[in-house]
């Protein structure tokens, strides 16, 4: 019997047969760290406690905002915003929501001693919160905060009963009580997330009387578990796996577009950055490098063959579907000849050496691809896939002139990538986090603030289209790909996948 059996067995939560209306099992490939929802932010993390712990804000399987927790929310002035509960929500051990819940969850995000990655990004600005009565409160912020809404989406609001405590005793399940439509049973660390149905959830009907979430983390374990029935349900197929399990007649397979793009990196900096072998300058300070790099590639075609079909070409680094980006661009053809010219013209008609640094998720084979475009145009290209526990480390040092990574635009807006990415780093606290290529001048920095402090939602879209417009045109961060999200179940299951790639068990349905 196999130990993913043996564990879902032992919970009486194996997926299988007539039992899946009553108990679904899911494989994961990255399981939760911690039960605590304010600690460590990452995707294995929200979207396993997004299971149990609900937000004021919440986002559909396209990005798109609606009430949760709060059922409605409206500007007051240039600082301040007003957000109505929702009645009759309670908690897990019974307790009603209050206003003076959601004021001790948000106080309590800043202070997790030791947190490692806090969630405090998402209430940057945020210099206030107060309870009007037991249904209104109020946020105030430094100044216009439009996306606000957006960013708390990824608050999770805990009983003020245990937002003193620790994350051990979150991590015990002590603490661990949500208002969400699953309740925790047992949890440890590498360990399957069992969870009972909460009769008691606002939202309607939970389809699962139980629900655990199993870590697999090597794809064919995922896909065998699957196929042999051990679980009912498997999240990030691999990709050479999905023509087969697609053409079962056993098993479902559910695609679709992916807040996930496969970004290209370059340093636009340092004179000499690290795995850049040009007499000792940079090439790509100059556009006209950056833009020859980018002309280079045949996206059509790694799209189509080297990603199966599960890859959405474009060359803009952030998903055309989400609020700021750039809705109908065409996607450039490779042009090698023009790509060539633009290295002349910027002296550097042999080319120059560049090693190329790799995630190792979802992006090697996107490498070689892009390695093997630019030694056709003479930049000679090695590639070096780094492991993940030592990937996002180097990357933090600057130890990359260039990289491939799959980036997420969270909040379902460009602002994030923009705002952390582009923005110069340290200079604006909260802005420029995640800008490891010394992107960011002045001007571009002042329109990034201004777009972020535009409360005109139609305004706001046309400024953010103007900065990603300017991103595309001088190749500052080169998109590739937009990723697809691909998980797959019994074919007695019904599931639309979502941009975000969590998987929550009250959206998998039997048909």
């Amino acid at each position: 019997m196999s130990l993913v059996r043996r564990l879902a067995l032992g919970l009486s939560l194996l997926a299988a047969g007539p039992a899946l209306a009553q108990n679904l099992s899911i494989g994961i490939q990255s399981p939760p760290s911690t039960l605590d929802p304010h600690w460590l932010l990452n995707l294995s993390n929200t979207g396993a406690l997004r299971n149990i712990y609900e937000t004021l804000v919440a986002r559909d399987a396209k990005m798109q905002l609606r009430p949760a927790l709060a059922e409605s929310w409206r500007v007051l002035d240039d600082t301040t915003w007003e957000f109505r509960l929702r009645p009759g929500v309670r908690f897990h051990d019974g307790a009603p929501l209050t206003s003076a819940d959601v004021v001790a969850s948000l106080q309590r995000v800043p202070n997790v001693p030791g947190n490692p990655n806090p969630y405090t990004v998402y209430l940057a600005g945020v210099t206030g919160v107060e309870a009007v009565d037991d249904l209104t409160l109020r946020i105030r912020t430094a100044g216009p905060a439009p996306i606000l809404p957006t960013n708390l989406t990824q608050i999770f609001i805990v009983p003020r009963s245990v937002a003193q405590k620790g994350n051990a005793e979150f991590n015990s399940g002590e603490a661990a009580i949500g208002s969400g439509p699953f309740r925790m049973v047992s949890w440890s660390t590498n360990a399957p997330l069992a969870m009972r149905r909460n009769d008691a959830w606002w939202g309607g009907p939970v389809p699962w009387e139980t629900a655990s979430l199993v870590p697999i983390p090597v794809d064919s374990a995922r896909v065998a578990a699957l196929l042999a029935g051990d679980v009912g349900f498997i999240n990030n197929v691999p990709l050479q796996d999905a023509p087969r399990i697609g053409g079962d007649a056993r098993f479902a397979l559910f695609a679709g577009p992916s807040i996930y793009a496969a970004n290209l990196y370059v340093d636009v900096e340092r004179p000499n950055p690290p795995g850049v072998e040009a007499e000792g300058r940079n090439p790509m300070r100059d556009v006209r490098v950056r833009r020859a790099m980018s002309l280079a590639l045949n996206r059509e075609a790694m799209a189509r063959q080297i990603m199966d079909g599960y890859m959405d070409p474009t060359d803009q680094p952030a998903p055309p579907f989400i609020f700021g980006a750039l809705p109908d661009r065409p996607v450039p053809a490779q042009d090698l000849n023009a790509a060539r010219s633009l290295l002349a013209e910027a002296g550097f008609p042999q080319g120059f050496g560049l090693n190329l640094f790799c995630s190792p998720s979802r992006t090697p084979r996107i490498c070689q691809a892009i390695a093997a475009a630019w030694t056709r145009i003479g930049i000679r290209t090695t590639v070096e896939v780094v492991p993940q526990a030592t990937f996002l480390t180097r990357r933090n040092k600057r130890e990359y002139g260039a990289f491939v990574t799959a980036f997420g635009s969270l909040t379902g807006e460009t602002s994030y990538l923009l705002g952390s990415q582009l923005h110069s780093a340290g200079t604006v606290p909260g802005l420029g986090t995640l800008n490891f290529t010394g992107l960011g001048s002045p001007r571009t920095d002042s329109l990034i603030q201004r777009a972020r402090a535009t409360l005109d939602d139609a305004e706001r879209a046309q400024q953010l289209r103007t900065l990603m417009q300017t991103t595309v045109d001088e190749s500052l961060i080169i998109g590739i790909g937009l990723l697809r999200s691909v998980s797959a179940g019994q074919a007695g299951l019904a599931y639309q996948a979502r941009a975000d790639e969590e998987i929550l068990a009250v959206e998998i349905k039997p048909r």
